[in-house]
C-alpha cells in the first residue's frame, strides 16, 4: 500500500552552536516514521526510519534509512553534507566522504546514483571486492592482455583477498597486504621439523604489483579516490635470486645445435626442427609466445634484408615488431617451411617448451662427455660447468636463456646500447644492460688487460712517456734519453766523400744542445698520461 502524505519531521539535526535562520525548504531535512495501512486497514508506523532532504536542484526527497533513529539521523546528516558540498563544487564529491560512500548500502548508493548526486561508479564501490575484480579482468581483455596473463593477474589478486578477508574498498589496508606478503615470504616448519622457504623476492614483488595495479585501474575508473597500496615498495630482487638466468657460450651454443640437430624426436617434435627453433630463439631474441606465434606469412626469407614480424596481439609490448634475420639462418627457414601454406604454424612448440630444453641440454652435455678422447678427458668434462643446465653459482640455462644469450651477444659484439634496446624491444635501457646482458669471467680478464700495468714497464709516478724512469733508472731528462746511445755508435764524422774526419766530443756536443733545449723549454719532465706523447715544440705537445 501506498504511503500516505509526508508526516512532520521527528528529528532535526541540532548542534551546540547557534545556526542562522533555516532558509525555505530547509525544514524538509531530517528523518522521519512512515504511517502505512496493512490489508486490514489498520494505521501501522513503519519499522524504518526515512531520510528526507532536498537535492541539488531543489527537489524533495525521501529514502528508507535504518530502524535505529540515530543511525538514521547520522546518515541524514552525511546525506545532506553530500548535497552541499556536490552544489557547492559544480558536482565534486566531498574527499571526507569517500570512504563513507564506499560502506553505503547498496539500495541507496543505487539511490543517490539515480538522483545523481554521486556517479555510478562511486557508487560501486558498495560491490564486493570479487564483483570489481571480474570487472578488472574484463577490462584487460579489452585492452588486449592474453588470457594467460589476465588469469595470473587474477589469481594472485584472489589469493591475497581472499587470505586477508577483504570484502570492499573499506576493507583493502596497505598495512594487511604487507603483513600477508611477509607471512607468504616466511619459511616454514612441516612436522617432520624440514623447512620449507617462502617465496622469492621477485614473486612477492609480482603479488605487490598485481594488487597495485588493480587499485589504480579503480582510480582510473572513479571507483575509489586514491590507491590505499600506492606507497608501498617492493623487495630487492638481487638479494634473493630463485631462478637467475645465465648466457649460454658461443661454445654451449654450437655443441647444442649440433647434437640436437642429429637427435631423435623429443615432445612430439624432431630434432631438426627443435635446433632451428633454438638457433631463430638465439639471434631473434624472441619470447616462448612470439615464436609459437608465427605462421609462414609472418617471415620474409628473400632480399636483401630478410626479417620476422610479429603481430601486435602476441607482442609484449602489444605492437607490431619487425626483427631483422641472419641469411644464413633465413636459408634454413627457407628449408623447414618448404611446402607449408602462409596460414601454418612455423614452430609446434609443446605446453613446457622449457622441459624440452633442459633435455636437450642434458643430452647435448651426456654426448659432449662421452666424446672425450681418454677417461681422464671425461672425467674432467664431467666436472665442468660446460652445458650443465645450473652453474656453480646457482644460474640456470632455461629457454628464456636464449633471449639472454641474444642479447648477451650483442654487448659482446659491441653494439651501441640504443640499438641493442631496440633489438631486444625494451622500454628501458637498464633492463638491456643489467639483466639481460651477462659477461664470463674470461671476458672481464680480458678487460682488465687493457688497463696500464704498474710493473716496471709503467715507471715511477712521474709518468709512463719517453722522459719516465724505468726499472730502478735514475730519472733523466728527454734528451738524455735520446743521447745514451751514442756510446753505442762509431763516434766518427763522416764528410761528403765518406772520410773520416775525426771524433765529436760528446760532453761538448751536450752541453750545446742542452742549452738550445733550454731556451726552448723542452728539457723538463713530461707529465704522465694515456694518450701517447708527439714530438715537437712545446706548445704542440700532447702532454701539454
Amino acid at each position: 500500500m501506498r504511503p500516505g502524505p509526508l508526516p512532520a519531521i521527528v528529528g532535526r539535526r541540532r548542534t551546540g552552536a547557534a545556526k542562522p535562520e533555516p532558509k525555505k525548504g530547509d525544514e524538509d531535512m531530517g528523518v522521519t516514521r512512515v504511517n502505512y495501512r496493512d490489508r486490514s486497514g489498520q494505521l501501522r508506523t513503519a519499522s524504518k526510519w526515512y531520510v528526507q532532504f532536498r537535492d541539488q536542484n531543489g527537489r524533495r526527497r525521501r529514502l528508507p534509512a535504518f530502524s535505529n533513529k540515530a543511525a538514521s539521523m547520522e546518515l541524514a546528516r552525511k546525506i545532506e553534507q553530500l548535497v552541499d558540498y556536490f552544489r557547492a563544487s559544480g558536482g565534486a564529491i566531498d574527499p571526507t566522504l569517500q570512504s563513507w560512500i564506499a560502506e553505503l548500502p547498496r539500495d541507496t548508493a543505487d539511490s543517490l546514483v539515480r538522483i545523481g548526486v554521486i556517479d555510478a561508479r562511486r557508487a560501486a564501490t558498495g560491490k564486493n571486492l570479487h564483483e570489481h575484480l571480474a570487472e578488472f579482468r574484463d577490462a584487460l581483455r579489452a585492452k588486449g592482455v592474453t588470457q594467460k596473463h589476465i588469469t595470473l593477474l587474477s589469481t594472485r589478486i584472489t589469493r591475497l583477498l581472499d587470505e586477508c578477508g577483504f570484502r570492499s574498498w573499506s576493507d583493502l589496508h596497505s598495512s594487511a597486504v604487507m603483513a600477508k606478503l611477509n607471512d607468504m615470504a616466511a619459511e616454514s616448519v612441516d612436522e617432520d621439523g624440514r623447512e620449507t622457504p617462502g617465496i622469492s623476492a621477485q614473486t612477492f614483488n609480482f603479488y605487490l604489483q598485481a594488487i597495485k595495479q588493480f587499485c589504480r585501474w579503480a582510480v582510473k575508473d572513479r571507483r575509489i579516490a586514491e590507491s590505499p597500496v600506492a606507497h608501498l615498495q617492493g623487495l630487492n630482487v638481487r638479494t634473493d635470486r630463485r631462478h637467475d638466468r645465465r648466457a649460454l657460450t658461443m661454445d654451449e651454443l654450437r655443441e647444442l645445435l649440433k647434437h640436437v640437430a642429429t637427435a631423435t624426436t623429443r615432445f612430439g617434435i624432431s630434432g631438426s626442427d627443435r635446433a632451428i627453433l633454438y638457433r631463430v630463439a638465439v639471434e631473434t631474441g624472441l619470447r616462448v609466445g612470439e615464436l609459437r606465434s608465427l605462421t609462414r606469412a609472418s617471415m620474409r626469407l628473400r632480399g636483401e634484408a630478410p626479417s620476422i614480424t610479429v603481430s601486435a596481439s602476441y607482442s609484449k609490448r602489444r605492437r607490431q615488431d619487425t626483427l631483422p634475420l641472419r641469411p644464413d639462418t633465413a636459408a634454413f627457414l627457407r628449408k623447414h617451411l618448404r611446402g607449408k601454406p602462409d596460414g601454418e604454424l612455423v614452430f609446434q612448440l609443446p605446453d613446457k617448451p622449457a622441459k624440452m630444453f633442459r633435455a636437450d641440454l642434458e643430452a647435448a652435455r651426456s654426448a659432449w662427455i662421452e666424446a672425450g678422447k681418454t677417461e681422464a678427458e671425461k672425467k674432467s668434462r664431467a666436472k665442468s660447468a660446460f652445458l650443465r643446465y645450473a652453474d656453480k653459482s646457482g644460474r640456470v640455462a632455461d629457454f628464456h636463456a636464449l633471449r639472454h644469450t641474444f642479447i648477451s651477444n650483442l654487448a659482446r659484439g659491441g653494439v651501441h646500447p640504443k640499438l641493442a634496446q631496440d633489438l631486444a624491444r625494451h622500454s628501458d635501457v637498464n633492463l638491456t644492460l643489467s639483466r639481460y646482458s651477462h659477461t664470463e669471467l674470461e671476458e672481464q680478464a680480458n678487460a682488465l688487460a687493457s688497463l696500464p700495468s704498474l710493473d716496471a714497464a709503467s715507471c715511477s709516478d712521474e709518468g709512463s712517456g719517453i722522459g719516465a724512469s724505468c726499472a730502478g733508472e735514475p730519472d733523466e731528462p728527454v734528451l738524455h734519453q735520446c743521447l745514451r746511445t751514442f756510446e753505442q755508435l762509431q763516434s766518427t764524422s763522416v764528410d761528403s766523400s765518406g772520410l773520416n774526419t775525426g771524433q765529436f766530443d760528446r760532453a761538448q756536443l751536450l752541453a750545446v744542445l742542452e742549452d738550445v733545449l733550454d731556451l726552448a723549454g723542452l728539457t723538463q719532465q713530461p707529465p704522465s698520461g694515456l694518450e701517447p706523447l708527439t714530438c715537437g715544440l712545446q706548445n704542440r705537445c700532447s702532454a701539454n
